[in-house]
């Protein structure tokens, strides 16, 4: 039986109107090192934060900062065994590629059950060309059959994976995957004539991370501020092409102003055009700080109209 609930709607309400993601606590995604990342006592308290704000789900990885997300994730929940709040982590990207052989993803996920307390939804962190969907799936769905996990997911994953795995599972009978976790912002929008039409036609959830594009889309750079070391910028391997590109920065500038013109920042307009797209359940969002969470605020807050959405899609078009 499907864990998703079966419509649009009722999925934002299942996932809130945003998931945390804490893949910033003790480092950014896979870097770690001096001055990268947040603290345990920040991480603690951006959980403890975010749960009031709204959010439901908490997102981590078993690779992010080498481990240390997971386990302050797991620590809090152990102070707080009563919280609501869902757990989903991912696995299969490692320091020598994807990898999701069934040995290592059963293993990996007990280890996360171990280090965590419980995981709720689990996802496949990148597709594996050396694994095939019939080899991997079979682990996901007995995980969800034995009730381990309550669904699972794919993540970075394109049309032709996510379409495979889904066919994979219904010959062998297997539990499908119901969410879907892909970069997707104004700036990144690979997504909108390939994943985005099966995802809605299937009945799947898709929550995209990095809406701000890693901060592109915050006005952090818009007149060409050097990218600071220890930002998620500085930390992404596409960000340096996207702020090397006149033409997607040419773009910025107008969203700046457009942001302006309504006067809210560009972070909380960039927010609220991925809460209010019709095929997207929530977003995932990182917050380094304090200040982060006025985009948030404004993103919920704001008077969202078509013709708003308009503007913003003359100065983005879909690709």
């Amino acid at each position: 039986m499907s864990w998703i609930a079966p419509s649009p709607e009722a999925r934002r309400e299942q996932f809130g109107r945003f998931l945390i993601g804490t893949g910033n606590i003790g480092g950014i995604a896979a870097s770690t090192g001096p001055g990268i990342g947040l603290s345990d006592d920040e991480g603690f308290n951006l959980i403890d934060r975010a749960l009031t704000e709204g959010a439901k789900i908490i997102d981590t990885a078993d690779i992010y900062a080498g481990g240390n997300s997971e386990r302050v994730v797991g620590a809090w929940r152990h102070a707080h065994p009563n919280a609501d709040a869902l757990i989903q982590t991912k696995t299969g990207i490692t320091v020598d590629g994807p990898n999701l052989a069934p040995e290592r993803v059963r293993h990996q996920l007990q280890h996360s059950i171990d280090v965590l307390g419980r995981v709720d939804l689990y996802l496949a962190h990148a597709v594996d060309p050396q694994t095939s969907w019939s080899d991997s799936l079979p682990v996901f769905s007995a995980a969800v059959e034995g009730g381990h996990i309550r669904a699972y997911g794919l993540s970075n994953v394109d049309e032709a994976g996510l379409s495979s795995a889904l066919e994979t599972a219904d010959r062998l009978g297997l539990a499908r995957p119901e969410l879907v976790q892909n970069a997707y912002s104004l700036i990144v929008r690979d997504d909108d004539r390939s994943v985005l039409p099966l995802v809605e036609a299937e009945g799947l959830a898709y929550t995209p991370y990095s809406p701000l594009a890693n901060g592109i889309l915050a006005g952090r750079y818009s007149k060409g501020e050097e990218v600071a070391k220890g930002t998620r910028a500085r930390n992404s391997p596409r960000a340096p092409g996207l702020l090397a590109n006149p033409a997607v920065m040419s773009q910025v500038r107008k969203f700046d102003r457009l942001a302006a013109e309504r006067k809210v920042s560009p972070a909380g307009l960039a927010l609220a055009w991925v809460i209010h797209h019709p095929l997207l359940t929530a977003p995932i969002i990182g917050i380094s700080n304090g200040s982060h969470w006025r985009g948030v605020h404004e993103a919920l807050q704001i008077d969202w109209t078509a013709e708003l959405g308009e503007r913003i899609n003359e100065i983005f078009p879909a690709n």
